[in-house]
């Protein structure tokens, strides 16, 4: 008779997948996964109802997202009920296609009152002060400039991770490689960012990404995604992934993640 040891799998040679490193999350917003679409590409006025989805092929090229749900069933989504100001499908990759004009809203604001680690991975069109994640004025993160990124949560003061020489790039055109920016605080409030980009070769490798001692306990309270608050300094190019978490990420958490959305 064959014992089986504690951990060992039931049988010979079998074993459990290992749970991804996203299922904790708060928010999941997965690429090219439970979006749904419903406005027609070229006429607003013509509604989908029931919605296309990504999860079915039917989306459009170019199609206004109504909806991205989030991937772990929390019951999180963002969303964009006017047609005009929907982020549109980019069909064969599963993006969404931001501009000036184009944001979502959380229908239910995530507030982050301890550690907490956020990934947003995308291509940038734009660096001139375009906001990843916010809620409001005292409750934002984005890209100041192709060399600085600011913070503010729940107010002054402001956060500022900047680079002497690194810079983030710009393209117009999906085929560039995103960048995959994290925000993280740890449990005595302090802050750091890191930027990663991939598969190698890499430009940043888990950079760490300007100051390391900005510090700040307040709660940071989100309920916009690629906007400040609603149409104010709107993100600008195509977002693949967002993952908000209510723990500190180290390094070995993180590049677990870049390995799972990269």
């Amino acid at each position: 008779m064959k014992l089986i040891r504690l951990g060992q799998t039931l049988c010979e040679g079998a074993s459990f997948p290992p749970i991804p490193p996203t299922a904790n999350a708060l928010l999941f917003l997965r690429k090219n996964t439970h979006m749904f679409q419903g406005f027609a590409n070229d006429d607003c006025s013509i509604v989908y109802n029931p919605p296309r989805s990504s999860d079915d092929s039917t989306m459009q090229e170019q199609g206004p997202i109504t909806k991205w749900e989030d991937y772990n069933g929390s019951g999180v989504y963002a969303e964009q009920t006017t047609c005009v100001d929907c982020p549109l499908y980019y069909y064969g990759y599963g993006f969404a296609i931001f501009d000036t004009d184009r944001f979502f809203d959380l229908n239910t604001p995530v507030s982050l009152t301890g550690e907490f680690t956020i990934y947003f991975r995308a291509v940038f069109s734009s660096t001139n002060s375009k906001a990843l994640i916010g809620g409001d004025t005292s409750n934002f993160w984005r890209v100041t400039n192709n060399k600085s990124f600011r913070l503010r949560i729940d107010g002054t003061p402001n956060h500022d991770f900047t680079e002497v020489t690194d810079t983030i790039a710009t393209s117009v055109g999906i085929k560039s490689v995103p960048y995959i920016c994290v925000l993280s605080r740890d449990a005595s409030g302090y802050l750091s960012m890191f930027v990663h980009d991939g598969p190698r070769p890499y430009n940043y490798n888990d950079k760490a990404w300007g100051s390391t001692t900005n510090q700040d306990t307040d709660t940071m309270t989100i309920s916009n995604v690629g906007a400040k608050e609603d149409d104010v300094q709107n993100f600008s190019g195509w977002m693949s992934d967002v993952l908000v978490y209510d723990t500190h990420h180290d390094s070995a958490q993180r590049n677990q993640v870049y390995q799972y959305i990269g």
